[in-house]
Formats: C-alpha cells, structure tokens, sequence
C-alpha cells in the first residue's frame, strides 16, 4: 500500500483498521451527524445533517478513508464539488465542497491517498468536508459502527514476520534483562 505501514502484534494480526476515523490529517469536527439539526440559515427548521463535518483551511489533503474504487466525481448546488468511494458491498463513503477533485470515476484507491482538497463549494458557510457513510445503502454515523479491521497480511509474509519477531523479541528480552542486572 502506498503509505500506509502496517502495524502488526506479535501474533501479526493488523491493528490498523479499515477505516481511517477522519479523512483529513488535521482539522476539527464542526458538525456531527444529526437528523434534527436545527439550521439558524435555514429559519431555524430541523433539517437533517447526515454527514460529520470536518472544519479545516481551504487546499488541506482530503483522504480517503478505506481502499475502493472512485464511483462519483460530480459538482451540485447544494453538495458542491464532490467524490463518492464504493469500499465494498456494505460500504460507500462520499466526501463534499470540494475545491478540486484529484481523482477520476473507475479509479482504484488505497487508504490514505489523496482524493481532493478541502474547499467552499455548495452550500457552505466556511471551509470544510462533509464526511458521509453508507452502509448496506443507508447513510449512517461512521462513529457509531462497528467498522471491520484491515485485512490480515498474507500468508507468506505472515510467516516470515512470525519467525523474525522471534529474534527481535528475543533482543529486546536480552536488553531488558540486561538493563534489570545493572540497576
């Protein structure tokens, strides 16, 4: 994966998940997923914010945040500029008001890669990406599923893995060990 670097126990079982928890680097969560928001711009009716925005400066990196293919790249009055990931038969994930886009419909993506960059399209009083998740066709809160976790390294390299952490281990022991005897 470009990237990306696993994080594997002793047992090499991935502790990355599949999903990254926000697809920009930095930034701060401006508005969660609601459905009985109440919009002051809007005569202060409920309407419904099925999306987690993330507030952060016009050009940061948008990533996406789980391996898929690019099955949107389009631009509407109230979503602005937008990209929609198809991760897999259970979820989608679609990232709005961008400033630009940086990828094209059918195109396969690993997590972390650079999808756009964070912008004011659409109907948006600052800059900011709208995070939104579906799953099993539903848009969903991402922070209130339980998301898989990354796929598990191969098998070849599996093995190779649990025979060199032996000798690391084994190091690290020594060092340890030795560190208690001098104290």
């Amino acid at each position: 994966m470009k990237g990306i670097v696993e994080y594997l126990d002793q047992d090499a079982k991935n502790l990355r998940r599949a999903f990254l928890q926000s697809p920009i680097k930095f930034g701060r969560i401006s508005s969660r997923y609601n459905l009985r928001r109440r919009i002051p711009l809007y005569g202060n009716r409920i309407r419904p914010h099925r999306g987690t925005d993330f507030a952060a400066p016009i050009g940061t990196p948008i990533l996406s945040t789980a391996d898929g293919t690019i099955t949107e790249v389009s631009y509407t009055r109230a979503n602005g500029r937008y990209v929609k990931v198809k991760h897999n038969n259970t979820y989608t994930t679609q990232y709005l008001h961008m400033q630009k886009a940086n990828v094209k419909v059918g195109q396969s993506i690993e997590q972390g890669d650079v999808i756009g960059w964070v912008g004011m399209t659409g109907n948006t009083s600052g800059p900011h990406v709208c995070y939104r998740f579906w799953k099993h066709g539903r848009e969903v809160d991402p922070f209130r599923q339980k998301l898989p976790e990354a796929k598990p390294i191969n098998e070849s390299l599996k093995k190779k893995y649990l025979n060199d952490i032996v000798l690391i281990k084994s190091q690290i022991d020594s060092v340890i060990i030795k560190n208690k005897t001098s104290i």
